[in-house]
Parts: C-alpha cells; structure tokens; sequence
C-alpha cells in the first residue's frame, strides 16, 4: 500500500512547495508511483496529507490525480490552485469582496513565522466558512539531470480549514527545515498563466512542448543529481547539448 508523501503539513507558498519536491528529489520523502487505489483514496486523503508525483504518459505512470471526490470550479491564490469539495448538493461558493480592512486569523494556534500562506488567504476570500476538505495544488517544471528532458512535478494537499492552525509547516519539520533548494531547479508548471486543472480530474489536453522522444522511458522518481551536481551544471554549462536544453527551457518553460 502507498503512503502520503508527508502525512502532515501546511504548504504555505512556492519556496513549501519546492523545499518538498527538494526531500523527494534526494530520497528524504516517497512520490506517490502509481493511481491511488480505493482503499489507499479512503485512508490516505485527510486533512493534513500531501502527495508529490510526476505527470507520465507511461501505462505503468499517473497522467492525471484522481482521488473519487466532487471538487467545486479551481480558485487561484498564488501560487497554488485550490478547490472545495462539494458535500451534499452545496451550491458553488462565490469569491467574496476583498475587506476594506486588514483581518488576522489563527492567533491563537502554533507560530506561522512571518511566511504568508495561499492556503489562509483562500479562507479569507471565501464567502462562508468551509466545512470540507479543500485541495490545494501546484506543479513545476524540474530538470533533474544535465542533458535530461524536464519532467513535470505535481504537488497535491489536503486540509480543513479548522484543522488548518495545528497543521505544521515546513519550518516546523525536523527533516525539512533543514533542506537547501538549488536556485533555479524548480520552475513554475503553469502555461502561460493558465491555470493547470487538466492534470486534476479531467482529461489531459496536449502540451505544445511534447515531442517523439517524450515517449521514451524515463527514470523513476526520484533522480540522484546533487545540489553540487545542479550548482556546477547551472553555472559551467560549456557543452553544445547543455547550452541546447537551456535554450529550450528559456523557450518554452520560464
């Protein structure tokens, strides 16, 4: 049976994001590797849970996330996208007026540091409380060794929004505070600044970037390539296959 890539944490912004997919790239934390089954959807999405994957075309690979709920239209509160699940015939929820006035919300629960978080934001831009779950998502773009193809990482998490205050963050992780993001390595999934739901329960549409050879097999999660490794890679390109592929990032995914 799989397990939730970290069982607890409250994702505030992209640095979260990629200090997660920085654990999983150096063997600190497990992506998920194949569709969560109906057992594993049962028992592994709650408040609290995060999923890291890789977006793969490979019949063995995950194309899409699925995880069996109705979820309401995506709300984008930057980076993340987020969504609400839908119980019992609610009507959508509609985005409320931004306040006149500066709110402050979860005094009273565990230290949030001075990191502001999407995640409070979209209660505090919703109409009404929600009693839910509530998905949050966000994607990017890595390239995980020289001369490599750039492969799309997915991040999904989970919450309620009561449950939100005792979550821990990143900073709070005694493996994760700890873990140095190479500069550079991570970059925004969205196209454009359209926002990403064809890798969230609905069909894939084709990527423009997708060429014969992303057919080919590809290793799996994660890749061993060192911060060192990245940091050399980055800043002493002097190889004609090098100087192509960062060519082609600056193209196409920047």
């Amino acid at each position: 049976m799989q397990q939730a890539t970290h069982p607890r944490l409250h994702l505030r912004n992209a640095h979260d994001a990629h200090v997660v997919f920085e654990a999983v790239r150096q063997g600190f934390l497990r992506p998920i590797a194949r569709r969560l089954d109906e057992r594993e959807k049962a028992t592994l999405i709650r408040s609290g849970a995060v999923f890291v994957w890789e977006e793969s075309e490979s019949a063995s690979g995950l194309k899409r996330w699925t995880d069996g709920r109705l979820w309401s239209q995506s709300r984008m509160r930057e980076p993340y996208l987020f969504y609400d699940e839908k119980l019992g015939g609610d009507p959508e929820p509609l985005p409320s007026p931004q306040p006149s006035f500066k709110t402050f919300r979860f005094v009273n629960g565990p230290s949030r540091g001075t990191a502001p978080s999407s995640a409070v934001s979209h209660q505090e831009r919703s109409v009404s409380m929600h009693h839910g779950l509530v998905k949050q998502a966000y994607s990017v773009w890595v390239l995980p060794r020289p001369n490599a193809l750039p492969r799309k990482w997915h991040i999904i998490a989970y919450f309620l929004h009561e449950d939100l205050p005792l979550i821990p963050t990143v900073d709070q992780d005694p493996c994760l505070r700890s873990i140095i993001v190479p500069a550079g390595l991570y970059r925004s999934g969205k196209r454009d600044g359209m926002e990403e739901d064809d890798a969230l329960d609905s069909p894939p549409r084709p990527l423009a970037h997708r060429s014969r050879t992303d057919s080919m097999p590809r290793p799996t999660l994660p890749s061993i390539f060192s911060a060192t490794e990245y940091s050399e890679y980055v800043h002493g390109v002097t190889i004609s296959e090098d100087q192509r592929v960062i060519r082609m990032l600056n193209g196409k995914f920047y």
